[in-house]
């Protein structure tokens, strides 16, 4: 279990043709395999914590990326957050969100995602008692929509266990969150649609 909690590693099928090419490959566009850091991740455990602070990234993101600024070493929550919330653990989930490979931000991964988000939250929280501690979710663009389907989720388990984190989430920060859908998402498909109907 402790590499659940450390966060795996999982495959991503990104291609990039220009990256480790395949020599033995027939066609000029076999993609490669890269891989990205995925689960739960602890930047910050304080001796007293009384809450939970977990950032979610966003589109095209990374757990450590997406909170490191240009010329930076470190993700800024965990350089600043520890000595303004000493009484706070704070954490950060990473998953797959690249929307190069088709379908990757299609409802049922939204699903795959937020129910990872729940089994790895609720384990991490387990294994250092915590449980029953106040959490609050810092999220940016499509991981508040990964936050939000994990809370309902949540909330939907008849399991207690899995339900703790509906019942102590104190409080959700969006950062550019499509609640209503993304106009890029619209344009991405009027262009896919218009292409369709030029194709042969």
């Amino acid at each position: 279990m402790p590499g659940l909690l450390s966060g795996r590693w999982r495959r991503k099928a990104f291609p990039d043709p220009l990256e480790n090419p395949n020599p033995d490959s027939d066609s000029s566009e076999e993609s490669t395999i890269a891989l990205f850091p995925d689960g739960i991740k602890v930047w910050y455990d304080g001796p007293d914590a009384a809450v939970d602070v977990c950032f979610v990234h966003g589109l095209t993101g990374d757990r450590e990326s997406t909170w490191t600024a240009d010329g930076q070493s470190a993700p800024w929550p965990k350089k600043l957050l520890p000595s303004e919330l000493e009484d706070a653990r704070v954490l950060t989930y990473g998953y797959d969100a690249y929307v190069v490979r088709k379908g990757v931000a299609a409802s049922t991964r939204l699903v795959d995602h937020a129910a990872n988000l729940l089994s790895d939250l609720t384990s991490d929280r387990a294994r250092c008692g915590a449980s029953s501690r106040p959490l609050v979710f810092v999220a940016h663009s499509l991981g508040g929509l990964v936050c939000k389907k994990a809370i309902l989720l949540s909330r939907n388990n008849p399991e207690p266990h899995l339900r703790s984190i509906f019942d102590h989430t104190k409080g959700v920060i969006f950062m550019g969150t499509p609640h209503r859908g993304s106009w890029l998402a619209y344009w991405a498909n009027l262009s896919a649609s218009a292409l369709g109907l030029i194709k042969s």
